[in-house]
């Protein structure tokens, strides 16, 4: 197989030219499916799937492009832009937002009613359902390829009259005639290729992809080449044909495994191959994505599961996860990012490698804990063998894989906002307008009345705006149905429904808190500062936190330095924040949508603890601008902590109640001539043990960081992470430079 696999090191640097020709001229116009769809426009179709089989037609006719240094296919250039994630209004370029842009009418909608809760700073939104963090059911397209899916709804055609499941179904199927065809157009773009090509490796690369795309993926891969590209076939092209983002390209090392097993066993490929050709596969998003003139807000969105296990529970580490991790060690990668799901029941191996990763400062990694996700998820109803098959989209959202489509981190509340809507600061006219009653928190008698007020309170508000998200919810098959990508998630084809109709095994929703150890901080400190100790009455302290503290500094260094603080102190607050946790559970979660499912509750922040950062001035003793508290870590407010602190409050909560993931992101100093594995290796020990969800690293050091924003091209492959996703770091915008610097002091 030698003639096929172009080495990595050989043709890197050739093959990162290639891809910043090609890609620095996107947007490229689209005219003749572009001509076609508006031809489409006069005819008058009543069923959306029909519509959305107009754009898998019209993608046929799109050019394809095949790389000469890139051993897989899948470009299609359908219009989209070069950091497109073709996710969300308003829609971007390309043919896959033909549907969104027919309705910018649901946009202004949508934009009016948030910013009445954005400028109170209650909750940041970006989308009203959640565009970006999906994934493909992979392991269906590995065991049945295009023509198995095809087959699959003719059968179900065949036993059905209602005419929506009858469209629905007929777009399944004409979506995956036209991959397949497609992937012919690429068949026949390779072989002219080689036709005049030179360099003989070359040659046999293009010559290899001709022979393989006119059969993979409409059968289905019977390789780990043909595998591995189907992945990547299906990532790419559904995501510019659905509308939708499509984070995850899959847990490779479970999914891959059978294959690189086979074909070693069988002589048709040895162990460099196959890292050659995962190299080429992982950095595919950062050579296709414009990281550093143009980088997008929340990163490439692009991630990548290793470890955890299989349905049966046994444990997955084997070669495949050695060649990932190897990769991840000796390159330079932002992107995907490498998500590790990992357990006790993992070889020492594992540890030691993740601990190597995280010791060199490569700021990509996320850990998983098994034995929390997956008991969390099978408290919420779902099938253990399911459950066991989690990936992580995005940043840190789990989703089951090829069973669930859940809409994560796209609402983002304010914690600290609830509880000072409760206190009656910052609330003009909002109780008026949500038509509740007004919160009489003078009237309680002591803390125990005055939490139980601000958990009523929370649940009406909260359960307010699940409603109007879910009256936004309801209109999404309309304007995107995705029959392609519902296709090949179980349960769509079986019940006739697109994925945006409920039409998955599992359909979930989360909304992501943010600000958990602000509030823990806030209401441990109302619960001292006023009821236990006196230092000020519920008025004298509504009023300072009305005036952001002005001309009451005593008051506000008091409640920073001399409350105890989550994640800093132990005992107490650590009983009242494991309270919390559990009541925020209740509060967040069950609330039905519109897809047959339910709300799950996460702890997880995202951009939230910077956007929402205009909340008004906390009884934690934090002013107003000054950031939230991140996931489940210390708030601002804290200062100096430990690691063993930290960990010693996370044992305190029961985070198999929080299904959608509770995030820890640990900043920790890193000195490249003092990286000691066996220090991170501890830290992830210590997080299991703890019963912690799942952390980030980030090792970095706030003088290298100040240095790196004076003089930038001095660090121009300085990689951070930012929250749940990394970047270089001179790429950011200044307020989030000066906001990494900051946090980096404080811990």
């Amino acid at each position: 197989m030698t003639d096929r696999v172009l080495s990595f090191e050989k043709y890197r640097e050739k093959f990162y030219q290639e891809f910043e020709e090609y890609y620095s001229r996107y947007p490229i116009p689209v005219p003749e499916a572009e001509k076609m769809l508006m031809e489409a426009e006069a005819e008058n179709e009543s069923f959306p799937c029909a519509e959305k089989s107009r754009i898998y037609q019209a993608a046929v006719h799109c050019p394809v492009h095949v790389f000469r240094y890139f051993p897989f296919y899948y470009e299609v250039c359908t219009g989209r832009a070069r950091n497109g994630l073709t996710a969300g209004f308003p829609p971007e370029p390309g043919i896959g937002g033909t549907m969104m842009r027919k309705h910018s009418d649901i946009e202004k909608r949508f934009f009016s009613f948030r910013d009445y809760y954005k400028e109170r700073n209650l909750f940041i939104s970006f989308f009203f359902i959640d565009f970006a963090h999906h994934c493909i059911g992979y392991e269906k397209v590995l065991r049945l390829g295009l023509n198995g899916l095809i087959a699959e709804a003719a059968a179900k055609r065949e036993n059905t009259r209602d005419m929506q499941e009858l469209s629905f179904l007929d777009s399944v199927i004409c979506g995956c005639e036209s991959l397949k065809k497609i992937a012919n157009r690429f068949a026949s773009e390779a072989k002219a290729m080689a036709g005049t090509e030179r360099d003989e490796e070359v040659r046999g690369n293009l010559l290899h992809i001709a022979r393989t795309s006119a059969r993979v993926p409409a059968e289905a891969p019977q390789t780990f080449y043909e595998a591995l590209n189907t992945i990547w076939f299906m990532r790419e092209i559904v995501m510019g044909l659905e509308g939708i983002g499509i984070a995850v390209i899959g847990h490779f090392d479970r999914l891959l495994y059978p294959y690189y097993e086979k074909d070693v066993e069988e002589g048709r490929l040895n162990r460099q191959e196959a890292k050659d050709l995962l190299s080429f596969a992982l950095n595919l998003t950062d050579a296709k994505w414009d990281l550093r003139t143009n980088p997008p807000d929340g990163g490439a969105n692009t991630a990548m599961t290793v470890g955890g296990c299989d349905q049966e529970g046994r444990p997955v580490y084997n070669e495949l996860t050695r060649m990932i991790l190897e990769i991840y060690e000796e390159q330079e990668l932002v992107n995907p990012k490498l998500q590790a799901r990992i357990s006790r029941s993992h070889p020492a191996e594992f540890f030691e490698r993740l601990a190597r990763i995280a010791g060199q400062g490569k700021n990509v990694l996320s850990v998983f804990n098994d034995e929390v996700l997956i008991p969390a998820q099978v408290r919420q109803g779902k099938e253990l063998r399911d459950s066991r098959l989690y990936v992580a989209g995005g940043c840190q959202e789990p989703v089951l894989s090829e069973t669930e489509v859940n809409c994560r981190a796209y609402i983002y509340m304010s914690l600290p906002k609830l509880l000072l809507l409760t206190l009656r600061v910052g609330d003009e006219g909002f109780w008026e307008h949500e038509e509740l009653e007004a919160v009489r928190a003078d009237s309680c008698r002591n803390f125990e009345e005055f939490y139980a007020c601000f958990l009523g309170k929370a649940r009406q508000i909260v359960h307010r705006v699940s409603g109007y998200f879910n009256a936004f919810e309801r209109e999404w098959y309309g304007y995107n149905p995705c029959p392609l990508y519902s296709s090949t998630i179980t349960g769509c084809v079986e019940k006739g429904k697109d994925m945006t109709r409920g039409g998955a095994k599992y359909n979930t929703s989360s909304f992501s808190p943010v600000g958990f150890g602000t509030l823990a901080d806030s209401l441990f400190a109302v619960k001292k500062a006023v009821y236990e100790d006196k230092f000020l009455t519920l008025e004298e302290l509504r009023e300072c936190l009305s005036g952001n503290f002005e001309g009451n500094e005593r008051t506000r260094a008091y409640l920073a330095n001399r409350v105890d603080k989550w994640g800093k102190d132990n005992g107490e607050i650590n009983r009242l924040a494991s309270r919390l946790a559990d009541d925020l559970t209740l509060i967040f979660s069950g609330m039905p949508n519109t897809r047959g499912g339910w709300f799950e509750n996460s702890l997880f922040t995202n951009t939230g603890y910077v956007s929402l950062r205009g909340t008004e001035a906390t009884p934690d003793g934090r002013r107003k601008g000054e950031i939230l508290s991140r996931g489940i870590g210390p708030g601002e407010t804290t200062g100096h902590t430990n690691i063993s602190r930290i960990m010693e409050g996370l044992g305190a909560l029961n985070l198999e109640n929080h299904p959608a993931s509770a995030v820890l992101y640990l900043d920790l100093p890193y000195s490249p001539n003092q990286m000691e594995p066996k220090i991170y290796e501890a830290v992830i020990r210590s997080f299991l043990d703890a019963g912690g969800s799942v952390f980030d690293f980030n090792l970095t050091d706030a003088g290298v960081l100040m240095e790196a924003q004076k003089n930038p091209e001095e660090y121009a492959n300085l990689v951070v992470r930012v929250w749940g996703f990394s970047a270089y770091f001179t790429a950011l915008d200044r307020e989030l430079q000066d906001e990494m610097i900051a946090r980096n002091r404080s811990h």
